[in-house]
């Protein structure tokens, strides 16, 4: 780094693994290099989501360590907004609450006082075990592991390589149809491939989707699965999990009344939110209600509920979903028949 010319203080940076997806997208997304040995242990980790938390504190003591007996005399370790792994690296490190209680010694120059980590350890119970932007919109990390992005991640020519050059309905469909059954590993939506766990509603997915219903998340229901599950299973081993069915799309506006008027009719029996890129905003889900559509139980806890849905989780992402059509439509010459028909499709269509 100096003999680059690099004159600055520069500060090493661990990230403690928080759960196998976030590290597979963190990867997909930096290109970073992984070593071999810590991706075998996380693929033979990855049905136990407590095992991958594990994991993460583990490699990240041995990196600071490491980091230390070289002579690197400070390190900033990243939370991302859910402390608990990185409480444990310092606990592991004798930088925890206790070391400080007993030897009054400074992290980054500071004293932690005991008041200051009583505090962070109250908010650990719905950040164990964060889902992505339908997280408790009341968490410190509400949002931050799995947001859309609004950044593609093609040029104008690999975005037009794998989605085409869409000009009509019928393209969009098809295309989300070729996502879900998986001819494409990418939307402008998700830059990976769907999950294992969405195979079991895989075909229903396609069907819908070729009738102008573009799915952008989906979860099948389950009743009581082993949490230990290879495909459905998260949290410790020895508990049991449980989904409510659940779809995120978006509704062409010629077909919205008709669609709406479906979901009023079915209203004793499906909770519906629904906004368009103008802000109005519709729903059958009482004020401040909010959703359960993840939770489990396991031993010696309480129940956990990781993925919840309210009006404030919702809004917050529909301004990102509807600016991806228009980056999408920017790929494209601005008075194209392509980038005209986006940018009217993304005015006219309902999340």
């Amino acid at each position: 780094v100096r003999a680059r010319g690099i004159t600055v203080p520069v500060v090493a940076g661990v990230l403690p693994v928080q759960s196998y997806q976030s590290f597979r997208r963190l990867v997909f997304l930096t290109k970073v290099a992984v070593p071999e040995a810590l991706r075998e242990r996380l693929e033979e980790a990855k049905a136990n989501d407590q095992a991958v938390k594990d994991l993460g504190v583990e490699h990240a003591v041995a990196m600071v360590r490491q980091l230390q007996a070289a002579g690197v005399r400070g390190v900033h370790l990243t939370t991302l907004n859910l402390e608990n792994s990185v409480q444990r690296v310092l606990e592991a490190l004798g930088m925890g609450e206790a070391a400080m209680k007993s030897t009054g010694r400074a992290l980054a120059g500071q004293a932690v006082t005991g008041q200051a980590m009583t505090s962070t350890a109250e908010r650990r119970v719905w950040d164990d075990f964060p889902n992505g932007r339908w997280g408790d919109a009341r968490s410190p990390a509400f949002g931050s592991a799995d947001a859309y992005g609004a950044m593609l991640k093609f040029d104008a020519q690999g975005a037009a390589r794998v989605w085409g050059r869409p000009c009509t309905l019928d393209d969009i469909s098809s295309l989300f149809a070729r996502y879900v059954t998986g001819e494409i590993a990418s939307l402008p939506w998700s830059d990976e491939p769907l999950r294992a766990e969405t195979e079991r509603i895989g075909a229903e997915l396609a069907r819908v989707n070729r009738l102008g219903f573009w799915t952008l998340a989906s979860q099948p229901a389950l009743d009581g699965v082993a949490s230990a599950d290879a495909t459905h299973g998260w949290g410790p081993r020895g508990g049991y999990v449980y989904q409510k069915a659940f779809v995120e799309c978006f509704v062409a506006g010629a077909k919205f009344g008709s669609f709406l008027s479906r979901l009023q009719s079915s209203a004793s029996r499906v909770t519906y939110y629904a906004a368009n890129r103008q802000g109005d905003f519709l729903t059958n889900a009482h004020a401040g209600e909010g959703t359960a559509l993840t939770w489990g139980v396991f031993p010696g806890r309480a129940v956990v509920q990781p993925t919840l849905i309210d009006k404030i989780s919702f809004l917050a992402w529909r301004a990102e979903a509807f600016q991806t059509w228009r980056e999408w439509a920017a790929m494209f010459a601005q008075a194209s028949q392509e980038a005209c028909f986006l940018r009217e499709t993304a005015d006219e269509c309902w999340l």
